[in-house]
């Protein structure tokens, strides 16, 4: 709502840079996947990221944006796609492309640092919306589809 998601996508990338950057000056073992090994699981989640993002501004109810807590759709399993997609996807991603473990590594890290920062946006959508989004966190997972 305030800049979360910009602020997560870009501190994911820049970790990302700073992770790969580490890995090549230490000289650690990367991995290389080539044809299929690489084409078939890179595109097939990016077409979910895409997806998932695409799902996710559908989902927001048009004439009342900001006004009324959407619940439908993408955000009837997630409370944040977006996030979702930059935490998992870009960094699943990022590592095929670069054939690093480290970012792989990285991934439960970096879904604790941002199921944290988040925790500042919520307080905001509760100060917005109330009960209803007190109700709304208690059914439905912050990152992942299931608790």
């Amino acid at each position: 709502m305030f800049g979360v998601g910009p602020a997560c996508f870009l501190g994911t990338g820049l970790l990302a840079l700073l992770l790969c950057r580490v890995e090549r000056s230490l000289e650690m073992q990367t991995y290389y996947l080539t044809g299929g090994w690489f084409w078939i699981p890179f595109l097939l989640l990016l077409a979910e990221a895409v997806f998932i993002l695409v799902w996710a501004i559908l989902s927001l109810p048009i004439k009342q944006r900001g006004k009324k807590l959407s619940t439908k759709g993408v955000y009837s399993f997630v409370r944040h796609p977006i996030y979702t997609t930059i935490v998992f996807h870009f960094n699943i991603l990022c590592s095929l492309w670069l054939g690093s473990y480290i970012l792989l590594i990285s991934i439960p890290a970096q879904y604790l640092l941002w199921s944290k920062a988040v925790v500042f946006e919520e307080q905001y959508l509760v100060g917005i919306f109330g009960q209803e989004y007190l109700d709304y966190m208690s059914r439905v997972s912050r990152f992942l589809p299931w608790r």
